[in-house]
């Protein structure tokens, strides 16, 4: 008898608990969508509005580009630089000047060169992230018993977008004399011991190609990009470089993206350049009827000319682009152009 008193006062529960399915929740989701925007909070002025403020301020986007009519359509996509997805270390020299370029950024190069050096056992003296700066301790090597060596690691923003230069100095001493060892030259005391540690280290980063470790500490490392687009009513490229390098990394990237060179002159800084966008798609027609087979028009386009100029301003080396003419262009046709430059600079 108490079996089925039990079995009855279980049944309707279950059947509650049950029936709990059915009770109308309201869905909230997707009523932000009718949030509206309320005014800031008022503070009286003789209280602490310290507490009271903007927990993320939103930064200004800025301009890029005008809408210059009612409709708008979706642009071709330009082309990328054709080392963007695989990573390459290569060594490159300018003058005197030599360092590892990399097309990671420097948060990834960082972790990295520190890595070799651990797995290498070479001793770290000195590292100071905000600046780049990696000193190793001093070593002896077997083929040179009466110096010791040691070498300095400078990691800074490459030219190329989300790249690092890696740049080295070996100092030497006469055994012994460590502690009385001056400041670290410009170049290294011997070319071709710092070339052989270059080397080195450039075939560790091959070998090395799929660590993924980031520095949080070493998200600004070595400053400021070198490179960057200035967006003002008549945008620029800004190079923080020599203006023999700047020159050289133009007209190369002027090679590329759709340009090509007609002329140059280097004591003017002037490149005259050929421009021809990839083919246009007829646009009465859908992407979905050109997958599918259907015969759709393709339209050439002609070469337009440009003129690049690479000048020297008191800050940077300025990169600005015009028709053949000298005249401005449309800002929105000036920023595509400048970009595609940017891209493929290096």
């Amino acid at each position: 008898m108490m079996s089925k008193i039990k079995f009855a006062v279980v049944v309707p529960v279950a059947l509650f608990i049950v029936g709990c399915g059915d009770v109308a929740l309201r869905d909230r989701s997707n009523e932000y969508l009718h949030s509206h925007e309320l005014p800031p909070m008022v503070i009286p002025d003789d209280k602490d509005d310290a507490a009271v403020g903007e927990l993320y301020a939103i930064p200004d986007i800025p301009e890029t580009g005008a809408v210059t009519s009612d409709v708008f359509r979706v642009p071709r996509p330009q082309p990328l630089s054709e080392n963007l997805f695989e990573e390459t270390v290569t060594i490159q020299s300018f003058g005197a000047d030599r360092w590892i370029a990399i097309n990671k950024p420097p948060a990834e190069v960082w972790p990295r060169i520190r890595n070799i050096l651990t797995r290498s056992g070479v001793p770290t003296a000195r590292t100071d992230a905000p600046h780049g700066i990696l000193e190793t301790g001093w070593l002896q090597f077997k083929d040179d018993d009466s110096n010791s060596h040691r070498f300095r690691f400078t990691i800074t923003p490459g030219v190329g977008i989300s790249s690092t230069e890696v740049r080295l100095i070996q100092m030497q001493v006469p055994q012994g004399t460590e502690s009385r060892a001056g400041e670290w030259p410009q170049y290294s005391s011997s070319s071709e011991r710092g070339q052989e540690f270059m080397e080195m280290t450039s075939n560790a980063l091959v070998s090395d190609i799929n660590s993924g470790s980031v520095s949080l500490l070493a998200q600004n490392i070595g400053g400021d990009s070198k490179v960057k687009i200035v967006t003002q009513d008549q945008p620029y490229i800004s190079m923080k470089l020599s203006y023999e390098r700047a020159w050289s990394s133009v007209v190369h990237s002027l090679s590329l993206g759709g340009f090509s060179v007609v002329d140059k002159d280097q004591s003017s800084g002037l490149v005259i350049v050929d421009f021809n966008e990839a083919p246009n798609i007829d646009e009465n027609k859908t992407l979905f009827e050109a997958l599918i087979g259907f015969t759709t028009e393709v339209k050439e386009t002609e070469a337009v000319n440009y003129q690049v100029s690479v000048s020297e301003s008191d800050e940077a080396i300025e990169v600005r682009i015009s028709n053949k003419q000298d005249s401005s262009l449309d800002r929105a046709l000036a920023m595509k152009l400048l970009r595609i430059i940017r891209t493929n600079l290096s």
